[in-house]
């Protein structure tokens, strides 16, 4: 990380998932570029927990991280159980709070982004803008409806598994 850094690299992508925030968080400071110029992600690994459980877990990645905000909050799948009124209301009082600037979502269809923003306009929400979707040369799905999607809507996608867990490389 630092070396990227070093070199100009400027977006840094976790999740607590991945179990490495804190060595995330000890490589930016130790490289000694400003904070404010790098632009930081990190994902909620969410299920039926509820906002409240949402915010304990999105405190301890900053906490990991050794930040007061991260850039961008990424929501990371689909949640079937939790109303999606509660999971916008819930990414938004966390944006309000200054602790994300955006926030987006990965691993969903083109409609449940739509929906979610949809509500978002109607209830004055934060909207995600940004997906990232499984997508590469073996795995093209995403071209189907959420690649249109998001350039008709300015949403950022960000694909995952660019090397299909690599059988193209």
């Amino acid at each position: 990380i630092t070396k990227a850094l070093a070199v100009g690299y400027r977006h840094i992508d976790t999740a607590s998932l991945y179990g490495n925030e804190e060595q995330v968080g000890e490589a930016i400071r130790y490289s000694g570029v400003a904070r404010e110029d790098i632009f930081v992600t990190t994902k909620v690994w969410n299920s039926d927990q509820g906002y409240d459980e949402t915010l304990r877990a999105f405190e301890t990645s900053l906490t990991k991280l050794g930040m007061d905000y991260v850039d961008l909050y990424i929501y990371h799948m689909w949640d079937w159980q939790t109303p999606i009124y509660d999971i916008m209301d819930g990414l938004t009082r966390i944006v309000k709070a200054g602790k994300a600037r955006y926030i987006g979502i990965s691993n969903c269809f083109a409609w449940q982004i739509a929906k979610a923003n949809a509500l978002a306009e109607k209830e004055g929400f934060a909207k995600f803008v940004s997906v990232q979707g499984h997508y590469n040369l073996i795995f093209r799905e995403e071209e189907r409806e959420m690649v249109p999607y998001c350039e008709e809507e300015n949403i950022a996608l960000t694909p995952y598994s660019a090397l299909a867990s690599g059988r193209l490389s």
